[in-house]
């Protein structure tokens, strides 16, 4: 029985061991394959990753190439091209206004001049143009008007700016007061102050240096006929500008300025014409003018001053031009003396600004914080102006004295529609009132 039983155990024990040695052999078995086909895969993984490196070593622009092209697309807000390292641009841009102008005429006795009446729609603006860089610090714009049947080249230069210094040659602005260099996108009213108008000053071919910092500018530069003049007429213009327009930590932006030029043909005689119509530049009437004087050089000189806080801008001109009369001049033996200026002040009730970049000394764009077209109703700008010109001399010559209303709808960066009302008035030399004109104007306006 004890035999029996010792002999039941000891099967049992070596059953038991005999599955536990069959359990082990398994595991070790199975374990060491699973091992291998990891370290496979991780060796597979390694391999993988070390193609993907060398490639990338061999090849480094490849994906950029793929993913990053050459030639980037924007609107701004016409299409532009630029290069991805930011060295070459090129931009089409352009605008187109039409003006609805009435405007009736009146003599000094308050007679309606029924035959001078404008009513109608005029195609002020058709301007077409293209604009960029090249090897990072020369750029370039060229700008064409179609209007009338004529085409006319309104600026074709290029720059070269180096730190802060900047160098222009070619057909451009010449350096003549704020409003004179502010862009009709950018302005409150659809015309310049009469004075500036009336003096006759643009776009001439020239050289031009500039140089300026944060809140300042010095410009300056020696200038031809316009690139369109066709008489050669030796016209030669030296002209000058220089600001200073900081802004302050409570939001105060303040901007004062002065321009200058010299005009001549070289000591050649010739009658500058001042004249110009009360504000819409539709008809032929210009009541505004002074005397025709034979003269030899023109020497103008400007003042300037601007502030904006918020919403609210005001901004005011005061400017003068002496002419030198030629000896052959017998009408008058007295120099003649000329000055204009104009205040006007504006409010955006729908919380937009324009203030004034002081590097160049010249206003910025409204900001449009809500655009018709992203959801918003754009931004409207109400303003008045008073603006005064007078062109008298001895017994010759006219002064106009202007009341202008503004209501201006910026609707985004590219469109906009300005509404004004002009009531001016102008008198003689003995201060008789000659003409009251009263014109409205609405202007629609796009722009890119």
């Amino acid at each position: 029985m004890l035999k029996s039983g010792l002999s039941w155990g000891a099967g049992f024990v070596m059953c038991v061991s005999l599955f536990g040695f069959n359990f082990t052999f398994a595991q070790e078995f199975e374990k060491p394959d699973v091992d291998a086909l990891q370290q496979q895969i991780d060796d597979l993984k390694a391999r993988v990753d070390q193609l993907e490196e060398d490639e990338t070593v061999q090849n480094p622009n490849e994906n950029d190439d793929l993913n990053d092209p050459d030639l980037l697309l924007e609107w701004d807000p016409g299409p532009k091209l630029s290069s991805k390292d930011g060295q070459f641009s090129f931009q089409l841009n352009g605008r187109v206004t039409y003006d609805y102008s009435n405007i009736t005429f009146k003599d000094g006795a308050g007679i309606t001049r029924p035959a001078e009446k404008v009513d109608g729609m005029d195609l002020r603006h058709l301007d077409l143009g293209f604009r960029g860089k090249m090897f990072g610090n020369f750029s370039y714009r060229v700008v064409v008007k179609f209007t009338g049947g004529e085409t006319e080249l309104k600026m074709a230069y290029f720059d070269y700016d180096v730190g802060n210094t900047k160098i222009t040659f070619g057909q451009t602005r010449t350096f003549t007061t704020l409003d004179k260099m502010t862009p009709p996108t950018m302005m409150a009213f659809a015309e310049r102050f009469a004075f500036v108008n009336a003096i006759n000053v643009d776009r001439r071919i020239g050289i031009a240096a500039a140089q300026h910092g944060k809140d300042w500018s010095i410009s300056g530069g020696y200038f031809f006929e316009n690139a369109i003049d066709q008489e050669n007429d030796d016209s030669n213009m030296i002209s000058g500008r220089a600001n200073y327009s900081p802004h302050f930590e409570n939001g105060l932006g303040i901007h004062v300025g002065t321009s200058a030029f010299y005009r001549t043909r070289n000591g050649n005689a010739y009658d500058p014409e001042y004249e110009t119509r009360a504000f819409s530049k539709q008809g032929d009437v210009k009541p505004l003018f002074s005397g025709d004087f034979l003269i030899d050089s023109e020497l103008f000189i400007g003042g300037e001053f601007a502030a904006n806080y918020g919403s609210f801008g005001l901004q005011a001109e005061y400017a003068t031009i002496k002419t030198d009369l030629n000896p052959v001049e017998t009408r008058t033996m007295i120099n003649p003396r000329y000055e204009g200026g104009y205040v006007e002040v504006g409010f955006f009730p729908t919380g937009g600004s324009q203030d004034i970049d002081g590097s160049d000394g010249r206003l910025n764009g409204v900001k449009v914080n809500s655009p018709v077209g992203g959801g918003g109703i754009g931004e409207v700008r109400v303003a008045v102006r008073y603006d005064v010109a007078d062109l008298r001399h001895e017994t010759f010559g006219r002064k106009q004295t202007s009341y202008i209303g503004a209501v201006d709808w910026y609707l985004n960066e590219a469109f906009k529609i300005q509404m004004n009302y002009a009531h001016s008035v102008v008198r003689d030399y003995m201060n008789v009132k000659t003409d009251t004109v009263n014109t409205f104007n609405t202007r629609f306006m796009f722009n890119f």
